[in-house]
C-alpha cells in the first residue's frame, strides 16, 4: 500500500499510512479538506474527494417498527375506562329469565366468574358478573386494610379502642348489604346499579 502525504497548515507531511491517514480523518485532526496525495495520483486533491478515504459513517438504518407507531398497540387504560357514572342496563326479558340464577350467583364471592365462564354472552349475566367482581374485590381490600388498621392500633393501643372497632365492624358489612341488594335486584330481573360501586366497570 502506497505511502501517503497531506498538507497541514500549508506544510507537507508524511508519508503516512493509508490507516493512519484514516484515522486522522475520522478523529477529525484533519478536515475533508485537507489536501493529500499518494504516488501515482496527478494532483493533490482533498481527502473527501478520495474514494479510498471516505469516513463517512454508514447510514443506521432504523427499523420502520421502532419509529412508526403500532396501529394495533394497545391504548393505556385510563380511570374513565374504568370509572364512570352508574348506568343501568335495558334488560332483556328472555335473557334475564334463563339467567337469572347466574345473576344471583354473581353476588357470592369467587362465584361472580361463574357467570363470565357459563354464559359469558349474557348481557344480563355480565352487569351482575361485573358488580359481583367489583364488590369482591372491595371487600378482599377493606378486610386487608382494616386487618392492618386493627393491628397498629392495637399496638398503639394496648387497652382496645372500642368505638372504633365498632365502626370497622359496621363498614366490613358494607359489602354484604351491598350483595343482598344485588341478589335482590337479580333475582327481580333488574339490571340496577349498587350504590358506591355501580360506575365502576371491570367487566366490558
Amino acid at each position: 500500500m502506497s505511502d501517503w502525504y497531506y498538507a497541514d497548515n500549508n506544510e507537507q507531511r508524511g508519508p503516512v499510512l493509508e490507516s493512519d491517514l484514516k484515522g486522522l480523518l475520522a478523529s477529525n485532526k484533519i478536515s475533508g479538506e485537507t489536501l493529500v496525495w499518494k504516488e501515482g495520483m496527478a494532483n493533490w486533491t482533498p481527502a473527501s474527494q478520495v474514494a479510498s478515504l471516505s469516513t463517512a459513517p454508514a447510514t443506521a438504518v432504523v427499523s420502520s417498527a421502532a419509529t412508526t407507531p403500532n396501529p394495533t398497540s394497545v391504548t393505556p387504560v385510563t380511570t374513565s375506562d374504568i370509572v364512570g357514572p352508574p348506568e343501568s342496563l335495558e334488560v332483556d326479558a328472555d335473557d334475564a329469565e334463563k339467567n337469572k340464577i347466574f345473576g344471583i350467583i354473581a353476588y357470592i364471592g369467587i362465584l361472580c366468574l361463574v357467570p363470565l365462564l357459563a354464559v359469558k354472552n349474557s348481557p344480563f349475566a355480565k352487569y351482575h358478573a361485573n358488580q359481583g367482581l367489583t364488590l369482591f374485590i372491595a371487600e378482599i381490600v377493606l378486610w386487608i386494610a382494616f386487618g392492618v388498621l386493627e393491628a397498629l392500633l392495637s399496638f398503639v393501643i394496648p387497652s382496645g379502642f372500642g368505638f372504633v372497632s365498632l365502626i370497622f365492624a359496621v363498614v366490613k358489612l358494607a359489602p354484604f348489604v351491598l350483595a343482598i341488594i344485588g341478589i335482590i335486584n337479580a333475582s327481580q330481573g333488574k339490571c340496577v346499579p349498587l350504590p358506591l360501586i355501580g360506575g365502576i366497570k371491570l367487566i366490558k
